[in-house]
This record gives C-alpha cells, sequence and structure tokens, in this order.
C-alpha cells in the first residue's frame, strides 16, 4: 500500500507484550502524517487521496497530522496545523474497501468523482474548524452574500499557467456574462490571486462584483503563499481566512471553476457537481445549456 507523499502510523501502545511499559515510551496511535510541502491545497490533496487508498484497504485513521508537512506555511515548522483548520468528527461513517480511481487534481475529470462516497469522507475529516467557519460566516455577513442568488468565479493565475494551460481571465467574464443573462439579479462573488483580474470584472460588471478584502491578490506571477513567506508574515493566519473564503465560493448557486488543487477543494467542499462550468486543464469548458 503507497500512499500520496503521507505516512500512516499504527502502533498499539501499552497492549500485548509492551502491558504495562511506559506510554509515553509506547504511545497507542492510528494516524495518517502528511509529508508534503508545496501549496497548501497541494498538501491537501495528498491527504484526500491518501484517505482514499486507507479507506479501500479498510483503514481509518483516528488523527490527522501535519506537523511533518505544511512547512512553508509554519514559522513552527514542527507544528500541528491540522487542528487550524479542520475538526474530525468520528460520528460520521464512511464506506470501507470501495475500489477507486484517484482523481488526479490538475486534471478535469468530472466522471470520476463519486460524491456519495467523498461527501462522508470530507465530513468526517474535513469539517472546519471554529475559527474557520466563524471566519466564513463573517465574510458571508460582511459582504451580504446570499449564496442562492450569487455566482462564484474562482480564478487562479499567479504561477498556475507553469502546471496546465490557462484559459485567459475575460473567458471568465463571458461565462459570467452569460450566466447573468439568465439570472439578472445575481451578485458575482470573485474570488482570484490576481489584482488584475479584479479590476477587469469590476471595469465590466460594476458593482455587481463582490471581493474580499481579506484575500490578498497580486499583480505578479509569484504564488500569494511565496510573497507571504518572503515578507515573513503568517501563512497560517492568511490560509484560515483564504479556506474561510473558499467555502464561501463553494457555497454559492452558480460556480465558475478553473482546474487544480484549489478548484478539487471547492468541488470537495461544494460536494456535488450541480450549477459547476469548470474549465478544463487544456483551457476549455463545457458551457451546456449556456452554449
Amino acid at each position: 500500500m503507497k500512499l500520496r507523499n503521507c505516512r500512516y502510523v499504527l502502533a498499539t501502545g501499552t497492549t500485548g507484550r509492551y502491558a504495562g511499559c511506559d506510554v509515553l515510551a509506547h504511545p497507542e496511535m492510528n494516524q495518517l502524517d502528511c509529508l508534503w510541502n508545496s501549496g497548501f491545497y497541494s498538501n491537501q490533496s495528498q491527504v484526500f487521496l491518501s484517505l482514499l487508498i486507507l479507506l479501500s484497504h479498510g483503514i481509518i485513521p483516528e488523527t490527522i497530522c501535519y506537523a511533518l508537512g505544511f512547512r512553508r506555511l509554519k514559522k513552527d515548522p514542527n507544528r500541528d496545523v491540522y487542528h487550524d483548520f479542520y475538526r474530525m468528527d468520528p460520528n460520521v461513517e464512511v464506506q470501507l474497501l470501495k475500489t477507486v480511481t484517484l482523481p488526479d487534481e490538475n486534471r478535469k475529470q468530472f466522471d470520476l468523482y463519486d460524491f456519495e462516497y467523498y461527501n462522508p469522507i470530507v465530513k468526517r475529516f474535513f469539517t472546519p474548524s471554529d475559527v474557520v467557519l466563524e471566519r466564513k460566516n463573517m465574510l458571508m455577513d460582511k459582504y451580504e452574500i446570499d449564496p442562492d442568488k450569487t455566482i462564484s468565479v474562482l480564478y487562479r493565475g499567479t504561477d498556475k499557467g507553469t502546471e496546465l494551460a490557462l484559459a485567459h481571465p475575460q473567458d471568465y467574464l463571458i461565462v459570467t456574462q452569460r450566466l447573468l443573462q439568465k439570472n439578472p439579479d445575481f451578485k458575482v462573488l470573485l474570488q482570484t490571486d490576481q489584482t488584475q483580474v479584479i479590476q477587469m470584472f469590476v471595469e465590466a460588471l460594476g458593482d455587481k462584483v463582490v471581493f474580499f478584502e481579506e484575500t490578498p491578490s497580486t499583480t505578479s506571477n509569484s504564488v500569494i503563499w511565496n510573497l507571504m513567506e518572503k515578507n515573513g508574515a503568517d501563512s497560517i493566519e492568511w490560509s484560515q481566512w483564504f479556506d474561510a473564503a473558499l467555502r464561501c465560493v463553494s457555497d454559492c448557486r452558480y460556480m465558475i471553476n478553473h482546474t487544480g488543487n484549489v478548484a478539487f477543494f471547492a468541488n470537495l467542499y461544494r460536494g456535488s457537481l450541480d450549477g459547476v462550468y469548470q474549465f478544463n486543464e487544456l483551457g476549455a469548458i463545457d458551457l451546456g445549456d449556456l452554449g
């Protein structure tokens, strides 16, 4: 069994031959450790895919630990930040021994998504922490977002073009305008790392556009996490805001998405593909009834 940049640790503790031994010397563990140290949602994708592998072998980890991963985001490289973002709900039942094809997070593979299987996994292992949930609710209230009457646009720029073919921001705007023609009273929630994309949408759509001041953007092609790392900023604090923002995006009636790790988790948080229009790894999109 080979996991995706993670490791699984099982230790029986002070039972059996170690009965009566020091608990600190022989701790009981049933834990999934993330070992990946890239962007936040790249790390997250490794954990989710490793969970699919473990579950397919009948294994349910009791804890997930981020102490050995996520180090580019942490001032203390050894701190476990899992609970900064998530809480585990062991009462949610998940299916075991199900053989699945692992999706590639950098490809649009809607045919592989099994939300009947995925949703309990997300609820059990990735329920938002109190901090993230509080920030999500604050963003919804502050910006007066009614998710049932909002089109969200998730545009990932900066360095993403080195991994796949990015559609031009104008293409995202065209899809947005087509949805607005059918839903003229809807708002547009724009979440992007590119300042110039915000400017383009505001110039075209005016006060219909909402964007979060709490999540920074840049005009450069440097990923936000790298810029924060160079400036010595607290990337965990910002990442909590971003995860809250991503959950707002995923709740909206329509979501115009890109392809990549962030987009993958937006779909997982959403729990379905209903109302999702996603550009694939070649920069193309199936508009369906909007075509």
